[in-house]
């Protein structure tokens, strides 16, 4: 963390008055913003960023923005260090926004409402505010899987390995995998029993993608052998109460009774791990934890982070550590975390629970072979050992199940917003930094 970081240690809380307010560069939007994504092309522009609002009106906006080659590096709250570069007109807003992986030759950008746009960004030679040169976003592709009526797509995910692909997952229970090059669907399947919030690719893969939604689960797919998925993570049913069902009853009072009803959450957004394929971190809806799932290990979290004091909004993995990611949330808090030490913790009790196992399997094999020597002298002697099969068979229990057991990590870093934070962006070419939006600011800033 730099000296000048606007994040401060969990360890030693800085009053929020008093916390370092250096390292920030601030964009003002005209719109309230939703969405943001980092371009990872230098080329066009270092620092460049996609952003698009949420109006509940007939049009919102998709921009463009880039640093200022004369930005304030000292920081002043009020002052722009961000400038408009490119704006374009959608008609509803944009759930999610990405540039393409990698450098192809043309600069493309793509972003899912109603339907999956694709648009590419190219430079006017045109002076824009603040020293930069404007772009034109234009429109390369609309697609849709049907021509009347298209169900809204929740999110969407471009394959780092083969940049043609990108998966998208819709309110209509399904996925479908998209060509870029030919702006055809190659494949669309029925992912979750509900409508599917998110969808990404396990890193290093162009076939394995994973899938959270509303029935509560993480579901794992590949794309060579479809007729077969995997439920990796089902969120625990909590107790709400209801007084819906009450209503017909005939009560007098305007408030009838409450019912307690079993409910199982939402998972609204997952995030896979960018380094370790193993690794998905997700939350559920009116969540203030993160659960962070082990492919290998299905069913309950390995680690959980609990530091929010509201619902969540976003989650992202750091695209340099393995164990490092980000969230945001209604508590207008950003929290980074660190999970090393307890996925080594977590290790190092399965590897105490598996030397327990194989201890209890030996001392009941001898205790086994002891009874069936001792058989034709003394049918009912006790058997050698028996006691100590018997003990060290609990003991591999009780290992096992701490080793199940989730960890709780509590947030290294934290930085306190100005409102609630609805996204977060981390920049993936300069690590460092990482953006976030609340209200129509977005704030970029310095580990």
């Amino acid at each position: 963390m730099s000296s000048g970081s606007p994040f401060y240690s969990t360890n030693g809380m800085t009053p929020e008055g008093l916390s370092p307010r250096k390292e920030i560069c601030n964009y003002f939007s005209a719109y309230p913003v939703y969405s943001l994504a980092w371009s990872r092309r230098d080329d066009r522009g270092t620092f460049r960023m996609a952003l698009s609002s949420f109006l509940e009106e007939p049009v919102n906006m998709l921009q463009v923005v880039q640093l200022s080659p004369h930005h304030d590096p000292g920081h002043t709250p009020e002052r722009a260090d961000f400038g408009l570069v490119a704006e374009k007109a959608v008609e509803y807003p944009l759930t999610k926004v990405l540039w393409q992986p990698g450098y192809g030759q043309l600069d493309l950008l793509a972003g899912v409402g109603d339907s999956l746009y694709v648009w590419e960004c190219d430079p006017t030679g045109e002076a824009a505010e603040m020293g930069l040169a404007r772009s034109a976003l234009r429109t390369r592709a609309k697609m849709t899987t049907r021509v009347d009526y298209a169900a809204p797509i929740t999110s969407f995910d471009w394959n780092q390995v083969d940049p043609r692909l990108i998966i998208t997952s819709s309110i209509d229970t399904t996925c479908t995998v998209w060509d870029v090059e030919t702006q055809q669907a190659k494949t669309q399947l029925i992912a979750h029993d509900r409508e599917v919030y998110d969808v990404a690719f396990v890193a290093g893969s162009q076939d394995v993608f994973a899938s959270a939604g509303a029935d509560g689960s993480i579901r794992m797919f590949d794309l060579r052998a479809l007729e077969h998925s995997t439920i990796l993570y089902e969120a625990p049913a909590t107790v709400a109460a209801s007084t819906a069902a009450t209503l017909d009853m005939g009560y007098a009072d305007s408030t009838p009774p409450a019912r307690l009803a079993s409910f199982t959450p939402p998972l609204l957004r997952l995030s896979c791990n960018a380094l370790d394929p193993n690794y998905i971190a997700t939350f559920a809806l009116d969540s203030n934890r993160v659960a962070v799932v082990d492919v290998r290990n299905p069913g309950a979290p390995v680690v959980q982070l609990a530091g929010h004091q509201a619902p969540i909004h976003a989650i992202a993995w750091s695209p340099t550590s393995a164990t490092q990611l980000c969230s945001a949330g209604a508590d207008s808090r950003v929290l980074v975390w660190d999970i090393h030490q307890a996925l080594a913790t977590r290790n190092h009790h399965q590897r105490n629970a598996m030397a327990a196992a194989a201890q209890a399997k030996h001392l009941s094999r001898l205790s086994a072979k002891s009874d069936y020597d001792d058989a034709p002298k003394s049918p009912h002697a006790p058997a050698p050992g028996g006691a100590n099969a018997v003990q060290a068979a609990a003991q591999a229990a009780a290992a096992q199940a701490i080793s199940q057991h989730p960890a709780t990590v509590a947030p290294s870093l934290t930085y306190a917003a100005r409102l609630p934070v609805n996204s977060l962006a981390w920049h993936q070419n300069s690590p460092e930094w990482i953006s976030i939006a609340f209200g129509d600011t977005v704030q970029t800033l310095r580990l």
